[in-house]
């Protein structure tokens, strides 16, 4: 099946081209054509982009200008009517391709069910940005094992999937139209999950093909999130009946747990036997910090791991291995004694600037934890009413043990 790439840029001429190299690099003998939609640049791109896109893929390749910014999903449909491959791929232009990323996800589309796939997505340290989308009972999203190490399998692993990021999305050029395309009513945010449960509604599902992997660099458009509360508030209004919470379930599947804060803020877990676990396999004098640190590639989520790493470093003097620790610790864990550990570091360290805005974090999370508990108490009773209606037992007990915890008093403490 032919392929159509689309490229949606506005300025950013070096990672544009950067995007363009590694695509011809890892996609030579593929049956592709390339499309950039240019969202009416003002920098170099305006005169590089012809001339690059040519040598590279000659006539397969097209630029389309915009006289204005309109927007990644004006731009992506515009790109979309002007394709004539099979299927649809939708690449943000600050991705890299690396070797052998198409078969097996043009692959997967043997599948006759399957609505849309992407490849796993990684940051450029190699660790994890995107292996799927998942929802928290409060409708917060997140994706799933972000910042795990690359190579982990659970990267790998298929698990069921509302929502998959349009950052790098193949989709059949049939269905997309059928589904109307990338809706327009939003700016810059939430089209991709849109589009997911438009997909859903006809039947079809999604998958992230671990087999396939890009570099993402992530949101280097300036201005990208400045539309996030409007974008959310209309995603709400619109798929409110259809999303459902799955961070619990998720977590579940590979023997993790979902936690929930006095705030409402949820992550994901181990189950407390397997931390004791491996507390104790790590614990006493003998603490041997190259097999801690090896132990936590294998499994991220062991938080006493990452805060006995971070004692025995900073008991050593080696300050500013600690707070590196701690840094990567933060990804999984932002509970207050990690970040009154990280502070304390970067107090040794003198780095100022560091510690004032960890000073912040730390009060903006005490002033969340204090402030509205009427209206969290509120919340998880109806989260808890919708998961008894839902039959989701295990949820309405994680959300019962909430407001055993932390919904006793106005304050939610």
């Amino acid at each position: 099946m032919r392929v159509s790439v689309i490229i949606p840029a506005w300025n950013l001429w070096e990672m544009t081209a950067a995007c363009l190299r590694s695509l011809a690099n890892c996609s030579r003998g593929e049956n592709l054509e390339v499309l950039v939609v240019d969202n009416g640049s003002t920098d170099a791109t305006a005169r590089e982009l012809e001339p690059l896109g040519q040598s590279l893929w000659g006539a397969d390749f097209r630029a389309l200008r915009l006289p204005e910014n309109l927007g990644f999903a004006k731009a992506c449909n515009l790109g979309a009517r002007a394709a004539a491959g099979e299927l649809l791929f939708f690449l943000n232009n600050d991705a890299t391709c690396t070797p052998d990323w198409l078969p097996p996800l043009r692959a997967v589309f043997e599948d006759a069910r399957l609505g849309a796939a992407g490849p796993l997505l990684l940051y450029p340290d190699g660790t994890a940005q995107h292996c799927g989308i998942m929802f928290s009972p409060f409708f917060r999203v997140s994706h799933i094992y972000e910042r795990f190490p690359g190579n982990h399998p659970l990267l790998r692993k298929k698990r069921p999937l509302q929502a998959i990021t349009g950052a790098a999305l193949m989709v059949r050029r049939q269905l997309f139209s059928e589904c109307g395309g990338f809706f327009e009513g939003y700016q810059n945010g939430f089209e991709d999950m849109e589009l997911c449960y438009a997909l859903a509604d006809r039947g079809y599902r999604l998958t992230v093909v671990g087999e396939s992997a890009l570099c993402h660099h992530t949101s280097q458009t300036p201005g990208r999130f400045e539309h996030d509360l409007q974008n959310g508030a209309l995603f709400y209004q619109r798929r409110r009946r259809s999303i459902r919470p799955d961070m619990h379930c998720l977590a579940r599947l590979d023997g993790y747990e979902m936690r929930i804060g006095p705030a409402l803020s949820c992550w994901l877990a181990l189950p407390e036997t397997r931390e004791r676990e491996l507390d104790a396999a790590f614990s006493g004098a003998s603490f041997d910090a190259a097999a801690c640190a090896a132990q936590l590639e294998r499994e991220p989520l062991w938080r006493g791991g990452w805060l006995s790493l971070m004692d025995h470093l900073e008991a050593g003097g080696r300050w500013n291995e600690a707070r590196m620790i701690g840094e990567r610790a933060l990804h999984f864990f932002s509970q207050a004694d990690v970040k009154k550990r990280l502070l304390r570091l970067l107090r040794k360290l003198g780095l100022r600037e560091q510690m004032a805005q960890r000073a912040r974090d730390l009060e903006e999370d005490m002033r969340a934890a204090q402030a509205d508990g009427p209206s969290r108490r509120a919340l998880v009773q109806g989260a808890r009413r919708e998961a008894y209606a839902e039959g989701d037992a295990y949820l309405a007990a994680l959300l019962s043990d909430w407001l055993e915890h932390y919904g006793k008093t106005d304050a939610g403490t």
